[in-house]
């Protein structure tokens, strides 16, 4: 239990463990249950939606769905998004885009980046929120996408030789939390939705295979910002694929 209330005071805003003490073994045990924290924030987001559609059109309540699934989780992820896509589009070495990448001030790729996303998510949401047999899946969507940082921290090295949030993440990742992100996630998503859970979970994989191939390549690993990029395009990425392929699955 001490585990899963980092990992969620860690992912989102929700006022829990404040007393626990953590330290870097705590810290790296917690990761196994980041898909759990992705069921938590998909059971909010489900409930916040029913509300909103008591009183709002479904356009109107897939916006403030989103403006609440940001405020959740504090912007953690989309904060990554921005840096990422500024260190990876703006440097001409790993070193320099690193460098970008830790600067407090967003540039022009970032924004960019994060108001196609955010729009994009809005419009796809809207088209989910729309279809009865969809709605549901509003609860997995974080919970898939958050077994993608875990997957990553186990199979490339930190990018940053100087260290950083991620670093105690990825260079101690064991097998153990790999396994149990795993069964939470995979196990979940595809013993509740069958044969379209595996193809969303498929997804995931394949796009975290790319994300680490590409992140290795630009920056030399992956790192905290990346891997909080990695969620937040998973879970476009996974509306996206519901709204194309549930319909006729």
């Amino acid at each position: 239990m001490t585990s899963f209330l980092v990992a969620l005071r860690f992912l989102t805003i929700l006022p829990v463990g404040g007393a626990i003490r953590v330290d870097s073994g705590l810290f790296i045990r917690s990761s196994k249950y980041y898909p759990l924290v992705g069921l938590v924030i998909g059971g909010l987001l489900w409930g916040f939606n029913r509300l909103a559609l008591m009183a709002f059109a479904a356009e109107l309540s897939a916006g403030l769905l989103i403006a609440f699934w940001v405020v959740l989780t504090g912007a953690l992820h989309l904060d990554g998004v921005g840096d990422t896509l500024d260190g990876c589009y703006g440097g001409k070495t790993p070193s320099d885009r690193l460098l970008i990448m830790k600067d407090v001030h967003l540039g022009t790729m970032g924004v960019v980046g994060i108001g196609l996303l955010l729009g994009i998510k809005f419009i796809a949401l809207k088209e989910l929120l729309l279809s009865p047999s969809l709605r549901y899946w509003l609860i997995l969507i974080p919970l898939a996408a958050r077994w993608t940082p875990v997957f990553l921290a186990a199979f490339w090295p930190y990018a940053r030789p100087e260290g950083g949030l991620g670093q105690g993440l990825v260079q101690e990742m064991g097998k153990k939390e790999l396994f149990w992100a795993t069964i939470f996630a995979w196990g979940i998503t595809i013993g509740v939705t069958g044969w379209l859970g595996l193809g969303l979970m498929a997804v995931h994989l394949i796009w975290s295979l790319l994300n680490g191939w590409f992140f290795f390549r630009k920056l030399g690993g992956v790192t905290g910002d990346t891997m909080g990029a990695t969620i937040e395009t998973s879970e476009l990425l996974g509306i996206l694929f519901l709204v194309g392929v549930g319909p006729y699955v």
